[in-house]
């Protein structure tokens, strides 16, 4: 390959880099919006099962992750003339994902509202429908994250951030209770599927779904994915449980502050996944590490000179004694930014030696959180211990993998 074309390959992936990385961070910004017009709207005890609920959804999102990451990887792995049939049978598998997916978040739902105290059935019934479409949208963007159309990628992400948010935005101002939320996250996440649809159809309306092994790689990304989003969400469930109401929704509040830190480098992890699927991936691997620590360092230190001001901005005045704790959500967060993008590159080459590692935080922070518990710090520091020995583990995997071939074992067709 010519300078010339190493130089204009560098400068489309800036430029997409810098589309999706504003199409993320619009999305970004609503969840944030969304999070403080909840705070502010609830009442300390539905904030604090509202954030547990949205743990859920993350934890249980990890199909729609593992969807895009496995319809990514086989379109990446295409050869041109093909890709309009491996499309197709993304979508194809893309729609069986999400009616198994729904249908178990529906069988099991009653569990959830017992488990997290909800009054109102209707509460958990929309938490387990809302998944249909979100596993759509993870379909759409594997589509678009496959081709490397970065325009349409970003597209797709507006499609998946604006709806949800302003759409439960404008119910928890108008009613203002727990199930209103739940109710705006579920409709709005079923127009941002649609949009998804729209966006994508043209990918695979002339192609013809072939038989693929798409749906049976689903099952191996959703764990490494499950295992990812189980421990950086845990905590927020396990403090509903173990901590007082208050003290849960004070918790809550230091969970916004992990996940922008976590979201902030998300588009790193999203521009480097398809690159880290072929022979660009030794290089590749090193600078989104240090891209996304860089990140981190930044909000954190950030956060550490303006405690006061980013509390007062965040969640008001009543939730003034959190401002001391920032800083240890904030290390929460970056740990959790790095650990997110080790996952994704081991997912890549379909690595899963991570995978106990990870589980094995999870049952060290239950086991550690039901012991001490006696405030938010301590269940807060617990956390930051776990998943930082974690993602350390994580970066020494990915560094060492960093020169493995990446299509070894990709199944493109059965």
């Amino acid at each position: 390959m010519s300078t010339e074309d190493t130089a204009s390959g560098t400068q489309k992936l800036v430029g997409g880099g810098l589309l999706v990385a504003v199409a993320l961070g619009i999305g970004q910004v609503l969840a944030y919006a969304q999070t403080l017009v909840a705070a502010r709207t609830l009442t300390p005890a539905q904030f604090g099962a509202f954030s547990a609920l949205l743990a859920l959804l993350l934890i249980g999102n990890t199909v729609a992750l593992a969807t895009q990451a496995v319809a990514a990887r086989h379109i990446v792995a295409t050869d041109l003339a093909d890709r309009a049939d491996e499309t197709a049978a993304a979508w194809r598998t893309t729609l069986q994902a999400a009616a198994l997916t729904a249908a178990f978040w529906l069988i099991i739902s009653p569990l959830i509202g017992f488990a997290l105290r909800l009054d109102s059935p209707l509460t958990y019934i929309l938490l387990a429908l809302t998944f249909f479409p979100l596993t759509v949208m993870g379909g759409a963007l594997g589509i678009a994250q496959g081709q490397e159309l970065h325009a349409r990628l970003s597209a797709v992400y507006l499609a998946v951030g604006v709806p949800k948010t302003v759409v439960t935005i404008a119910l928890l101002l108008t009613l203002a209770t727990l199930t209103a939320g739940m109710l705006g996250i579920a409709a709005g996440t079923a127009l941002g599927a649609l949009i998804c649809w729209l966006l994508v159809r043209g990918q695979f309306r002339s192609g013809t779904a072939r038989h693929s092994t798409m749906l049976r790689e689903i099952p191996a990304a959703a764990y490494a994915m499950l295992a990812l989003f189980a421990l950086t969400n845990l905590d927020i469930v396990l403090g509903r449980v173990f901590l007082g109401e208050d003290e849960a929704g004070q918790y809550a509040v230091g969970i916004i502050i992990a996940k922008v830190v976590t979201w902030l480098p998300q588009f790193v992890a999203v521009m480097a996944y398809a690159r880290m699927v072929d022979a660009r991936r030794g290089r590749t691997t090193l600078v989104g590490l240090g891209v996304v620590a860089g990140i981190g360092a930044i909000c954190t230190l950030f956060i550490w000179a303006f405690p006061d001001l980013v509390v007062s901005i965040i969640a008001g005045p009543e939730y003034a004694q959190m401002a001391d704790l920032l800083p240890l959500f904030a290390l929460i967060g970056a740990c959790g930014a790095l650990l997110q993008f080790v996952v994704f590159g081991l997912v890549a080459i379909r690595d899963r030696s991570l995978i106990p590692v990870i589980w094995a935080g999870c049952v060290t922070l239950i086991g550690l959180v039901a012991v001490w518990h006696n405030s938010v710090g301590q269940v807060a520091v617990i956390m930051l211990a776990v998943v930082a020995t974690v993602a350390v583990v994580g970066v020494w995997r990915l560094i060492v993998k960093r020169d493995v071939p990446a299509l070894e074992g990709v199944s493109v067709s059965g």
